[in-house]
């Protein structure tokens, strides 16, 4: 068993992993839908208030015809969606996008037309009762809120249901204008909510877009940092050994001090470059941080990061190296991981930890140190069993680079109770 120093007294504060209240109440973020879904459900939303009142103010022509057909409380349902309607537009002018309204349509909606024969007072209805034309508005939110299978489904059977109370309520019905106005109803029910489902999806795949490019240009970010240090070595290289030859050429006699100093330099920077080829070149821990922070860029917005690393050695000693790939790998997989968080977690901050402290040198670290990165936003989560099947971000980019440079990996995350990944380099120094 590895034993290591006591951590710091300092800590930053834990994140509850506690589960998220239901997204029905609470308002959705541009982070969490994406700012193409968002815009286009914040849309949809006013279209659907307008629409609401719309139909509401068009109804009232044809309450006083109803009202001798079909029973007054059942108007407390047109009432219902004239407020649910308001209610949309006054989330959308709050800039705010909820679920729980655009959902209460549809019941509504449905509920109208269950009730109809209850509430039909023998008459024939002189023209077609004031929910005909909710329907079509209940399918198209029910295409927002669940899917395009769902709204199909509610447009079909909610439809049917109304012919039959319409047949049943009705004088002197004729059955093929019946069926052939029902299959009407039912085809441009479809084409709408499969337009609506279109733009759903476009928007969708339009913020998977935005996503990647953000990835491929943090990629690039990486190429053009290693182009640049590339680039400083080689000039390096070539300003000493040219500085020498001046040196010397100028030089009678004896070669000069200053002249086997430059080509010693020179020399120096030839073997970092030729240890770092051959993946045994190392850099300091303090550096490993500014690589870290360059990477996290992108996120600046959202990252809380919080270091919480003690004095590995004693002030006044050379501070502890690390071998570059490894310092690589471990970029890589946080970088990896606050790139998931951001685009899946649905949440706007993601908290990122690194601490370290002194541990039983090994062959790996002959330093006798560790590192630990932690991680961890509160969002939607995921099942961990499902990382060697679909997550191949987290199953290459973190867990294979990780252990690869003899380092472990700790995935803690459930569905609604957020994600926790811990990296630990070397996996032998348990804290």
């Amino acid at each position: 068993m590895s034993h290591v120093a006591p951590r710091s007294p300092l800590a930053y504060r834990k994140v509850p992993a506690r589960r998220r209240r239901t997204s029905l109440l609470v308002p959705a973020s541009p982070q969490e839908l994406g700012m193409n879904s968002y815009r286009i459900l914040l849309l949809a939303n006013i279209c659907h208030g307008l629409v609401a009142v719309a139909l509401f103010l068009e109804s009232l022509t044809i309450l006083e015809d109803q009202l001798r057909s079909f029973e007054r409380w059942h108007l407390v349902f047109l009432v219902a969606l004239l407020l649910n309607g308001c209610v949309l537009l006054l989330q959308s002018a709050r800039q705010r996008v909820r679920t729980w309204p655009v959902l209460v349509a549809p019941v509504l909606v449905a509920l109208a037309v269950v009730t109809l024969p209850l509430a039909w007072t023998g008459q024939a209805p002189p023209q077609d009762p004031w929910v005909e034309p909710f329907i079509l508005l209940a399918a198209c939110a029910t295409v927002v809120v669940w899917s395009l299978e769902l709204a199909v489904a509610y447009l079909t059977s909610v439809t049917v249901l109304y012919v039959l109370v319409m047949v049943r309520t009705a004088a002197t019905p004729d059955i093929m204008d019946v069926l052939f106005d029902a299959t009407s109803r039912i085809a441009f029910g479809v084409v709408l909510v499969v337009l609506i489902s279109f733009v759903l999806r476009g928007g969708k795949n339009a913020d998977q877009v935005y996503a990647d490019a953000i990835a491929q240009e943090l990629q690039l970010t990486r190429s053009r940092s290693q182009a640049e240090e590339q680039e400083r070595l080689d000039r390096l290289i070539h300003d000493n050994v040219m500085a020498a030859l001046l040196d010397a050429g100028r030089a009678t006699g004896p070669v000069q001090r200053r002249t086997r100093e430059l080509a010693q330099r020179a020399l120096d920077v030839l073997v970092f470059e030729e240890r770092r080829a051959q993946g045994k070149g190392t850099t300091m821990v303090h550096t490993l941080l500014d690589d870290l922070l360059e990477s996290l860029s992108p996120w600046r917005n959202r990252v809380r990061f919080n270091s919480i690393t003690p004095y590995i050695r004693p002030p006044g000693e050379p501070r502890p190296l690390i071998p570059v790939e490894t310092a690589q790998a471990l970029v890589q997989a946080i970088t990896e991981a606050v790139s998931n968080s951001a685009r899946h977690s649905g949440t706007d901050v993601t908290f990122v930890t690194m601490d370290g402290g002194a541990c039983p040198p090994s062959a790996i670290n002959p330093e006798g140190f560790y590192l630990r990165f932690q991680v961890v936003d509160r969002g939607r989560g995921f099942q961990p069993r499902s990382i060697d099947s679909r997550r191949l971000g987290v199953r290459v980019s973190i867990l294979g680079s990780v252990r690869q440079v003899g380092g472990d990996v700790e995935v803690d995350s459930a569905p609604g109770r957020g994600t926790s990944v811990t990296i630990l380099w070397p996996r032998d120094a348990r804290p």
